[in-house]
């Protein structure tokens, strides 16, 4: 599908210009779509069910509060538009929110929004669509390719340079350069599950065995080799 730029949404005038206007052909935002989006790009901080149980505010120290029912910014739609689109920089909260605009469709963004929203009013049923994605998943290169993006390149970077936005704030050491990574599966799999401190490396990197299911981490393992130069 067709990547919409903040800059092509400046362009089309202004964030209440309708989807489908933007969208083209792209199928129309919905609830399921949301909840994708929302696992694969919005849990690592604000937690499998958005309640803030994130792995990030729970490993690293002074990080703000992610619970999006104690939201800080506004549920509204306009509001939550601006807040995935520019980040939390731009919006006078924080620089762990980080942007989404150039990697989403429009379409994902309004579903996400529309997830959101629903996760606020229908709790239940929005955590029960959350809890049906995650029992549903099989091992793919696509599945660990979404894991990567949503979960690890905030750190390591979109291709696994150790050049994310979070390089910035952490150091000493920096997030690893996984293209340099020569490692087996089988180290993968353990600093994966364990985290870095278990594994006698950097305290920052979070144990994910309690967050990825078997299949997420033989997928993610799968894509991290990937990103290899041989």
């Amino acid at each position: 599908m067709r990547t919409l730029s903040v800059s092509a949404l400046l362009f089309a005038g202004s964030l209440a210009v309708t989807s489908a206007a933007l969208a083209g052909n792209q199928t129309e935002p919905n609830l399921d779509k949301g909840a994708r989006v929302f696992q694969e790009r919005c849990s690592l901080c604000h937690g499998d069910v958005g309640m803030g149980e994130g792995v990030l505010p729970l490993a690293l120290k002074n990080y703000p509060k992610t619970n999006l029912m104690e939201p800080r910014y506004g549920v509204d739609k306009k509001s939550l538009q601006e807040i995935v689109i520019w980040g939390g920089s731009k919006k006078a909260m924080h620089d762990y929110s980080p942007p989404w605009g150039d990697e989403l469709t429009w379409t994902e963004i309004e579903s996400v929004v529309m997830f959101i929203q629903y996760l606020h009013t229908e709790t239940e049923q929005a955590v029960a669509m959350l809890r049906k994605l995650e029992s549903s998943k099989s091992i793919s290169l696509k599945l660990g390719s979404n894991i990567y993006q949503g979960r690890c390149a905030i750190c390591h970077g979109k291709t696994g340079e150790g050049n994310g936005r979070m390089a910035k704030i952490i150091k000493n050491p920096p997030p690893f350069n996984l293209t340099l990574s020569r490692a087996p599966d089988e180290y993968l799999h353990q600093i994966i599950s364990k985290g870095g401190e278990k594994m006698s490396r950097s305290y920052r990197m979070p144990p994910w065995g309690d967050e990825l299911s078997e299949p997420e981490l033989q997928s993610v393992i799968q894509y991290i080799k990937t990103l290899r130069r041989y």
